[in-house]
Formats: structure tokens, sequence, C-alpha cells
């Protein structure tokens, strides 16, 4: 036996609680009282004595961004800025301490726009003042609309003249394109960015993957191949080398984006895997697609115009089209996760998925990520389908106040984690990081109490609360499911991969306000320790 815990309190989440677990060859073997397992030590045997502590399944995040998420950590963190004159002034910097070679980009990340003294977008004049040698991209926090600067706009070919389907060109009063750019079109320049190779995906893997641990995480769901991050080959290779090493600590069901039938034909179907296929630390999870933007940038596609507006945001497809790309991969036995933040892009989604299930039956569980507004009739709809969600909770006390400005009433069904949940509907949880935290149990804390604000002034829509169980699920069980991988996670079961997490508190009994205090004491992947305070 290689590891025994006990003397704990063992959360099973399959309905029955234990004291004790024994791990060997990286699966549980048994799961039972202390006399029990302990019954089971042979010499060599590690004995973790849990001293009343706290044992789950390894903790899983279904949406985030792994890879950029490390190459943020090298890139500017324009989150503290809250002036044109700090982005300046962070980018000047950045460039002044950085070694740049040609064919560089200049990134900077994370800006929230409505924090700024005077709430304006950088434009082209901002980015160029940073540089004008190195082409440069300014990204907002949501990652759906950004400035770019004069050297990047040449790059990519862009002109006054220029249109994109599902994407918006801003402009000076005078016609000139003023450098910002919303969904396809700043999706276009990222296209011309280098690509991360194999080496610093690895180096990325390593370190980001031992940070996640930290928190608890065993595995995550990640978006990585596409405009942004790197390449499949890339990631691929990385994580063999990890593997082969006993060096990988973080598993990882990759989202992979390809927006279109022509994309999806030049990469996820020229290679052998589907659904849940892969090696033991790289999976393949679905598809993911992007229907609609950001509730920050007022582009997450609505069915009803913004409070005091006419616009409803942008639709990334025609419903044509949204129908040929679902089908596609439904066909091709790939799971779909589409972006769909607004109703309306959601709506769309849900028919796509819709027609796809009644021309070609499957147990192929599509899902919307974010999912952050809608209303009964159509998540009854998801429900029958059998489709999941991927929940942000951390984006509530981010979002709350603009929730309520933006859509007025119908912020009463956003981010309705419970509603969802009695509609049928599978609900993961998530935290789209490097958006927003990628602790668990800030997640969880976040989905039980539904604060309104980061220092927890007031409850948004407190009947959409769940319980700490269901919250719990939501990063267990339910990513399990969502992966098609209940028979091998998200439960502490006999013959199941030995990921677990050891908490300092039990969190079904510590006090509600309190959950987001609680701490990660050992984190286990494949029967390994990954983390250990």
């Amino acid at each position: 036996m290689d590891i025994i815990l006990y003397n704990g309190k063992v959360h099973s989440m399959a309905g029955f609680d234990a004291e004790a677990v024994a791990i060997e060859g990286g699966r549980i073997t048994a799961v039972g009282s202390s006399d029990e397992v302990l019954a089971m030590k042979t010499e060599g045997t590690r004995l973790v004595d849990l001293e009343g502590r706290c044992v789950l399944p390894g903790f899983t995040d279904t949406h985030m961004h792994i890879v950029i998420t490390g190459m943020f950590a090298r890139q500017i963190d324009l989150t503290p800025a809250r002036s044109l004159d700090d982005i300046i002034r962070m980018g000047r910097e950045y460039v002044e301490k950085t070694e740049l070679h040609e064919g560089d980009w200049i990134v900077g990340y994370g800006f929230d726009h409505s924090k700024f003294d005077v709430p304006v977008l950088p434009d082209r004049k901002t980015a160029d003042a940073i540089s004008t040698e190195y082409p440069v991209i300014l990204d907002r926090i949501c990652g759906h609309v950004g400035a770019v600067n004069s050297k990047a706009i040449e790059i990519a070919g862009y002109t006054e003249e220029s249109e994109i389907h599902g994407g918006r060109f801003g402009k000076y009063e005078d016609g000139s394109l003023n450098g910002i750019l919303e969904e396809t079109a700043l999706e276009d320049v990222k296209k011309h960015m280098t690509r991360l190779g194999k080496s610093k995906v690895k180096t990325i893997l390593k370190e980001t993957g031992a940070l996640f641990a930290s928190a608890g995480l065993t595995a995550v769901h990640s978006d990585d191949v596409g405009p942004e991050g790197t390449t499949w080959e890339n990631l691929k290779a990385a994580t063999e080398e990890l593997e082969a090493d006993n060096a990988a600590v973080i598993r990882i069901f990759e989202e992979w984006e390809a927006p279109n039938p022509k994309a999806l034909e030049s990469s996820v179907l020229k290679q052998r895997w589907r659904t849940c296929e892969g090696m033991d630390f790289l999976k393949v999870c679905n598809v993911k697609i992007l229907s609609d933007g950001s509730l920050g940038a007022c582009s997450a596609y609505m069915r009803e115009p913004y409070c005091g507006s006419d616009n409803r945001g942008i639709a990334v497809y025609t419903q044509d089209e949204i129908d040929d790309i679902v089908s596609a991969c439904h066909r091709n036995n790939l799971q779909v996760a589409c972006h769909a933040i607004g109703d309306g892009g959601c709506e769309m989604f849900v028919n796509a998925v819709e027609k796809a299930q009644k021309e070609c039956p499957k147990d192929l569980r599509h899902r919307v990520v974010h999912c952050e507004c809608g209303d009964d009739a159509l998540y009854a709809r998801m429900g029958r389908l059998k489709m999941g969600a991927d929940a942000q909770p951390a984006f509530v006390p981010s979002d709350a106040k603009y929730l309520d400005e933006r859509w007025g009433k119908r912020a009463a069904k956003s981010c309705a984690w419970k509603s969802l949940l009695e509609n049928g509907v599978h609900v993961g949880g998530g935290s789209d990081c490097p958006v927003e935290s990628f602790s668990p149990i800030y997640g969880i804390h976040c989905a039980v109490n539904r604060p309104y604000t980061h220092d927890c002034q007031g409850t948004f829509y407190p009947e959409e609360c769940l319980s700490v169980k269901q919250a719990v699920e939501m990063y267990t069980v339910t990513p399990a499911w969502l992966s098609k991988s209940e028979k091998e996670l998200g439960t502490v079961e006999q013959g199941k991969l030995a990921d677990l997490v050891v908490l300092d508190r039990d969190i079904f009994t510590v006090p509600k306000d309190e959950i987001k205090e609680i701490k990660v004491c050992m984190t286990i992947v494949d029967g390994r320790v990954s983390y250990e305070a």
C-alpha cells in the first residue's frame, strides 16, 4: 500500500462518509473505518493522520485557461490600472525592463475600464504611447474587447473599410480606426501572435500546475488551443514529457477552439482522439466556440436590448452557422462547449443542440460556458437535452452591480445555478482563470453565499444560493460527468483514480460565512502528493 489517510472525515460524494482511504498504484483501493484501512498497511506505506480533517474528491475547474494563465504571468498585469495614464506608465515600464526581439508582441491584460477614474476604454493612441516599434495588444479582463496600436493594425491588414462577421471595429469621428476591437476583430489580430513552443508550455504546466494544486485542484477543463496559447502538438508533447517524468500534477481536459467547420476539419478532426479520449493527464474534452461577447463590453448577445439602449450585443454566428458547427462536432462524437453569456447567445446554441440531437441522438454532453442569462423555459430545454452549464460563481461579486444596471429584471435569472439544477441541467464550477481566482474554495463560497460585492456586502438574489453539497458537487461530481469520466473521477470510491484533497476544516459543518477561510492541507493526484502545506 502506498498511502493511507486515516482518522479523518472522508466525504465520498457518493452517498456515504468514512474515516480512511487507502491508495496504491494511483488508485483508491479501500474506503472505510480507520481500523479497517490501517489493517492494510505494508512495509513502506506512508501513514497520514488526518487528525479529523476533511477529505473530498480532488477539485476540478470546468472552465479556465491554464496555459494562458501562465502566459499572463509573463505579460503586463493591468489589473491595478485605474486610468489610461496608468496603462501607459505600466506599458513603458515593461518595455524598459524587457528584452524584446523582432517578432515579439507587447501584451497587457486585465484592465477593467469600469473601475477607472474616467471609465473610457484605451484606444490606439494609448497603445501607441507604449510602443510604435512593436505590436501592442491591451486586453480587457473579459478578453472580448481590447485596444491595439498602429503596428498591430498594420500587421492585421485592417483599414477603415474593413468589415468582419461577429466583431466590431471602433473608429474616431473622422472615420479612422481607433484601435478598439471587439470579438472576432480582436481574435483575428491575436492569430498573428507567436504561439508558445513546447518548452515554454512544459514550464507553464509545471509552475502553474503546482500553483493550482495548492488550491486543491487535480484537474481542469481548459481552453488553450486557439488564437492565444499554444498548438495541440506542443501541448501534447509537453504533457507526454511531464508524464514520462512523473511530473504532471494537473489533469487537463482540453477545450479545443474550432470556430467553424473548416477549422474543425483542419485541427481536432485530424487527430484520432474524440471526447474523453487521450492520455492520463491530457484528454480531448470538447470543441469550444463563442456565440457572443461579454457583459463588461456590453457585447453579450441578448434577446432584448440592454437597459436604456438599443444595443443587443454581438451574435458571432447566424443560426445556420452555429447549427452547422454543432452538427459537425456532434456527428464526429465531439462535445461542444459554447461560450454564451447573453440569453440570445444561449438560445441560439440550445437551438443548435436540439437540432443535432433530433437528427442523430447521442450521449454527448454539450454545455453552455458561463450561461449568465436566461429563464426557466430556456433552462428546461437544456435539461431535457441533458446539457451542462459551466458556471463561474466568482463572477457574482464582480458582476452583480452591472447585471442589475444593464439587464434590469432579467438579472433575477442571471447566474441562476439553482434554477438550472432544478431544471435538470448539470452545473459545473469554474473560474475562467485568469479572469477570476482559480480557488475552488472561493468558488464554493460564492456559490453558497452569492455575495453582492467582494467584501460580502449584501446577497445577489438569495433564492439562487446553493447548498454546500450542491456547491461541492459543482467542483467534484459534475465535472466528471461533463467530461464523461464519472467511472474514474468525481467521488472517493474503491477502484477510482486517487485524486483527493484534504481541507483543514469540514466544509459541511463550518459556518457558511467561514467557507472562504478554509485552507487546503494536501492535494493528491494519481496517488501522488502534488501539494502539502
